[in-house]
């Protein structure tokens, strides 16, 4: 549980929808890709049922598009596409966490810790 005033400990749920959409921006990609990509690249730790249930949600507002891929060998892969929908979603994040990475910068400079 969080107290409060404390600041959340890994990456906030709000957040994993920006780095979903940026994650697949120009590329199609399976769950398990995209929590690698997260982990291994960004270090964004965050539960797999986690990423699969915002998948969903971003896929019923239009933002991704899905397909089962089958392969010769290996199991069937649900693969997830960005849609322009997404595309529109993705930048508003931009000028949202622009906004916000000012903010920071301003808190950072005056603590000086900058």
């Amino acid at each position: 549980m969080i107290e409060y005033g404390h600041p959340p400990r890994g990456t906030p749920k709000n957040y994993l929808t920006a780095w979903l959409l940026v994650v697949l921006k120009g590329r199609d990609l399976h769950g398990y890709e995209i929590t690698k990509i997260l982990r291994e690249r960004f270090h964004v730790e965050c539960d797999a049922g986690t990423v699969y249930r915002v998948l969903r949600q971003l896929e019923s507002e239009g933002c991704i598009l899905s397909q089962w891929l089958t392969q010769e060998h290996g199991p069937v892969k649900r693969v997830y596409t960005l849609t322009d929908v997404g595309l529109r979603l993705l930048s508003q994040w931009y000028t949202a966490l622009t906004q916000y990475r000012a903010t920071l910068e301003a808190f950072f400079m005056l603590s000086g810790e900058a």
